[in-house]
């Protein structure tokens, strides 16, 4: 079977502190390219308490990843980062429609084989959606309530700021430059229903000026089954 060599890219969310075990094993499979943000989880107490999670403060690792890779990271995650056990954490890929060609020749030529290219039965590929919603600073918590009534579990929120806006300060003419992302991992059938409530609380509409888009997702490790 011919080797995989296009790019992903693979996001692992972990309790605060715990990012750096993600970034020793992209480093132990050769890959150069992976970055860290502070994160924040949304999950009530009760999923908290279900899944064992002692904190909501998370760390987000992003990294650039060949598809030949994939097999042995999976694995290696499900061992090294716990990701077996529902609660120690989630991973996910992203098919990319585009990569610099660059960086793809240097993430290939860096990336070290596991033997494990072939081809490998993933029950839960192709059945998720990320959903991420962009609103004003201080508005994930209305995009969560809707998001939860409409079947969401959880989300992940990472603080950002709207750039190309220098001459205006926050809250003028409508526009807050803090933004809150928020980041919401569920299954493909939901997607709908989820983006049509959350975009009635929070869309461009409200006060929440929310802008919303959502992306395919490959593989997945860690999420909870809850009946």
């Amino acid at each position: 079977m011919k080797e995989d060599m296009r790019i992903r890219l693979m996001v692992i969310i972990l309790d605060r502190g715990k990012g750096a075990r993600a970034a020793e094993l992209f480093a132990s499979y050769g890959l150069p390219l992976h970055y860290g943000t502070p994160g924040r989880g949304t999950a009530n107490s009760e999923l908290l308490d279900y899944l064992g999670l002692g904190e909501t403060e998370k760390d987000v690792v992003f990294s650039l990843v060949p598809g030949c890779t994939i097999p042995g990271l999976l694995q290696a995650a499900g061992e090294k980062l716990q990701l077996a056990t529902p609660g120690k954490g989630i991973l996910f890929t992203i098919p990319l429609s585009a990569v610099s060609g660059a960086a793809a020749r240097f993430i290939n030529s860096q990336a070290h084989r596991t033997g494990t290219e072939q081809e490998e039965h993933m029950p839960e590929q192709g059945k998720n959606e990320l959903i991420v919603v962009v609103v004003n600073s201080g508005c994930t918590d209305t995009v969560m309530a809707a998001a939860k009534l409409a079947g969401a579990r959880g989300g992940t929120i990472l603080h950002g700021r709207r750039v190309g806006e220098e001459t205006e300060k926050s809250g003028d003419n409508g526009v807050w430059l803090e933004k809150d992302i928020v980041a919401i991992l569920a299954p493909r059938e939901l997607r709908l229903p989820i983006m049509e409530a959350v975009n009635r609380a929070a869309g461009a509409a409200t006060e929440s000026h929310g802008i919303l888009f959502s992306m395919p997702v490959e593989e997945t490790r860690g999420l909870p089954r809850l009946n």
